[in-house]
């Protein structure tokens, strides 16, 4: 993301102190985000469009009002110099460094996403592929922060063509109706399009967030500056006091605010947009005490820094893990920063400063052959670093050695336990599941760890002569947590359909987030449809999952599904599969180098797929008539191993 303007800005930078400082606090912000110190600190970047769309306005209309025109040519040749060298660089070092030492995940996530950081569309690749800003499963992909990079420069593409046709058409009468009225227009579309669900696409799309950029260029406006400069000149202690106390408030809501926090995209962050603005503005025009503090040197030139420290934290954060370093906390906070300081000052003194000030083949007819050329050596990196079809580490080899360590290493433990509706009972007694008539049909249900688990167990239940459907997808869910149908409206419609001996349903991710009360109410509303149906359930238990993925909720749900299935014995039984993967989480539980789960720490790969649904048929067989597990092993080396979302993140079933 820019923090400075183009080359002429410094003049205008020498009337406007305490904005570096500005600076400096905002990517402070966002360091101490991204290192889990500081739950708002992502905040800073709306800090920062504010302050580039406060100062390119400034900009615009100071050349408006004195050459009667933009050149925009030079404005947007500027803004290449000043933004595409450090970028460029960061890009293919990242990826040719990740390339060979980093795991495969990594890697290929960055090369996928470069070429769309290249060009400036990152925010709007994140959106359309479904890499969600706060996914708390994908694999992190080094260039994820350089979204809010994309939408500032699509906003100065756009912003100094759109301020020269309004300058023409009524000056600056048209400038401030175009200015006012986009910022209410951007605002309301994220207000409107944020559905309570995932926030990426109100949060990353350039319509959606291009208001926090107007905020700054509504207070750029001549006729505001005015007012706020006749204020300050009536009132300047009394006004100073106030934009301190606005300052305070706007720094004070990132030790306090959350991602998660809806609010945020019912109209949050346009008022925190709006404030910072107003701070960006007030703090040069008073040049009282609050710009002399932001003004110190070290707060300066770490504002200065801003850009390349904005740049180069996220890609050192990402593979500075407490596995590669060898520690943690405090320690590898340090790590990262010092490394993020040493990048960050080499590329602003030898990439960024050099470009600008001393490359005379970065301007005129060189400059556009430099770029072209940058631009055509970096794709050509693009097509040599290619990514791979597939990292799926398994084979036919690989399953048929999981074969034998199903069978010999993993204990197969296929009791039913129940227990009382005491929500702290840890106690079980074991129970047996009544065969009952025969089993022809099973419709299987559960969240993304179930559909990975699914192509096995498909493949396993079919070559047992079942009928077998999966609504099995990512987000599914018994508790409610939207409009529209609730989860059991939509499972009574499908059994409705589907008409199945058996339904299995494996606990999800999603309810053991909620509270116990919504756990039990969803589940006593199962076990009432159930009744009502003479619905046959199996409920599974969780696997085992890192500690870092596990939720508090998750012992509460199992708990109660437990107890709900000792108050319906003939019709819900409860299964404890943590065998089937180990009762400790492993990636690689039999060290062949083919991992049984991903390494996001909670969904499986291929053989870990095969050892569920080997525990599964298991039993099934021992607690259900009419299944057998098959006689043949054929099902185990047919396709399903292959299937793409084992490469869902790339890597994440890469070999170990």
């Amino acid at each position: 993301m820019s923090h400075d303007g183009p080359d002429h800005a410094h003049r205008v930078r020498e009337r406007l102190r305490g904005l570096d400082g500005l600076r400096a606090l905002a990517v402070i912000g966002v360091l101490a985000f991204h290192d889990d110190r500081l739950s708002g600190g992502f905040l800073g970047v709306d800090l920062f469009f504010a302050l580039s769309g406060f100062l390119i306005t400034t900009l615009l209309v100071e050349e408006l009002t004195t050459t009667d025109r933009v050149d925009l040519i030079g404005f947007w040749g500027r803004r290449l110099r000043r933004l595409l060298p450090a970028v460029m660089v960061l890009l293919v070092a990242v990826v040719l460094f990740l390339r060979f030492f980093a795991d495969p995940g990594q890697w290929i996530v960055a090369r996928q996403d470069a070429p769309w950081a290249q060009f400036y569309a990152a925010n709007w690749h994140q959106i359309a592929t479904g890499d969600g800003y706060w996914d708390a499963f994908a694999e992190p992909s080094a260039f994820e922060h350089l979204w809010s990079l994309a939408i500032e420069e699509q906003f100065y593409v756009v912003w100094p063509a759109v301020m020269w046709a309004a300058w023409r058409w009524r000056r600056t009468t048209a400038i401030a109706t175009i200015t006012i009225g986009g910022f209410v227009a951007s605002a309301v579309a994220m207000i409107v399009l944020f559905d309570g669900g995932d926030p990426t696409r109100v949060y990353m799309g350039t319509d959606t967030r291009v208001f926090s950029l107007l905020a700054g260029a509504i207070v750029a406006l001549p006729a505001v500056r005015d007012k706020v400069s006749r204020l300050v000149a009536r009132a300047r202690r009394s006004t100073e006091v106030v934009i301190t106390f606005l300052l305070v408030i706007l720094l004070g809501s990132w030790f306090v605010v959350d991602g998660s926090d809806d609010w945020l995209f019912r109209g949050g962050l346009v008022v925190h947009s709006a404030v910072a603005a107003i701070v960006a503005l007030a703090i040069p025009t008073i040049d009282g005490r609050l710009a002399a503090l932001l003004s110190v040197r070290p707060l300066e030139y770490v504002g200065r820094l801003s850009y390349a420290l904005y740049l180069w934290h996220w890609p050192i954060f990402v593979y500075c893990t407490p596995d590669r370093i060898g520690t943690d906390g405090w320690r590898l906070t340090v790590v990262r920063l010092i490394s993020t300081l040493a990048f960050s000052m080499v590329s602003y003194h030898f990439v960024e400063q050099t470009v600008r000030h001393r490359a005379r083949w970065a301007h005129g007819g060189a400059g556009r052959r430099a770029f072209v050329l940058s631009m055509t050596g970096a794709v050509v990196v693009w097509l040599v670093v290619a990514v791979p079809s597939s990292t799926n580490a398994v084979d036919d080899d690989a399953i048929t050695g999981a074969i034998t360590d199903t069978s010999t290493d993993t204990s197969t433990d296929t009791s039913v336990t129940t227990t009382t509706v005491d929500i702290s009972a840890t106690s079980t007694t074991p129970t047996t599941i009544p065969l009952g008539p025969p089993v022809s049909s099973i419709y299987y249900l559960g969240d993304s760890v179930a559909y990975d688990m699914w192509p096995a167990i498909e493949s396993g239940l079919a070559a047992s002569g079942l009928r077998v459907e999966s609504g099995a997808f990512g987000g599914v869910g018994l508790i409610p947590q939207g409009s529209g149908p609730t989860p059991l409206e939509t499972l009574r419609g499908t059994l409705d359909r589907v008409r199945p001996d058996l339904l299995i349903l494996q606990l999800s991710v999603w309810d053991a987030q909620q509270s116990t009360d919504d756990q039990r109410d969803a589940l006593e509303q199962l076990r009432l449809l159930a009744v009502e149906r003479s619905q046959r359930i199996l409920i599974l238990s969780f696997p085992t999952f890192a500690p870092d993925r596990t939720e508090p909720g998750q012992a509460s749900l199992e708990t109660l599904a437990i107890a709900m299935a000792d108050t319906s014995p003939e019709l819900i039984g409860y299964a404890d599969q943590t065998s089937a993967l180990g009762e400790v989480f492993d990636v690689d539980i039999d060290d062949d180098g083919n991992p049984e789960r991903k390494r996001d720490g909670i969904h499986v790969c291929p053989t870990g797929a095969l050892r569920s649904a080997q525990w599964l048929m298991q039993f099934l067989a021992d607690h259900f008539a009419g299944i057998t597990p098959p006689t043949s092993n054929d099902w185990i080396l047919g396709p399903w191993s292959a299937d793409p979302r084992y490469d869902s993140p790339p890597g994440a079933c890469a070999r170990v």
